[in-house]
């Protein structure tokens, strides 16, 4: 199975209803931009993560990923998942998109991706 491709959702000014599901084992590949968030939530018993892949230099060392710790029943709102940071480079074939892998329970972790 594939990373799945994550459709970013536009938070409009009378309010939005997220819809969220679940990743699979492999992971998502998602928007990226300065006004780009996850919505993360933990639904189950045990702890878990997602992480935000950097594609990032700075003086010649790489940028840390971005780790975002679910423990059990927490939802959490993370970014900008920026461009800088995180999209792979024009000419990459997922270029301006992010990779984000989790560990844990798939079926247990509910994301959206949101931008406004």
């Amino acid at each position: 199975m594939a990373r799945q491709s994550v459709t970013t959702q536009l938070v409009s000014r009378t309010g939005t209803i997220p819809t969220a599901a679940s990743p699979n084992a492999e992971g998502d590949i998602v928007d990226t931009g300065a006004s780009v968030f996850l919505l993360l939530s933990n639904t189950g018993a045990s702890p878990a993560s997602a992480t935000v892949v950097s594609q990032a230099t700075f003086d010649g060392l790489a940028v840390d990923d971005l780790v975002i710790a679910l423990a059990a029943g927490v939802t959490r709102v993370v970014g900008p998942i920026s461009s800088g940071t995180f999209a792979f480079p024009d000419g990459d074939a997922n270029a301006g998109r992010a990779f984000v892998n989790y560990t844990g329970t798939p079926a247990d972790i509910k994301r959206s991706v949101l931008s406004y």
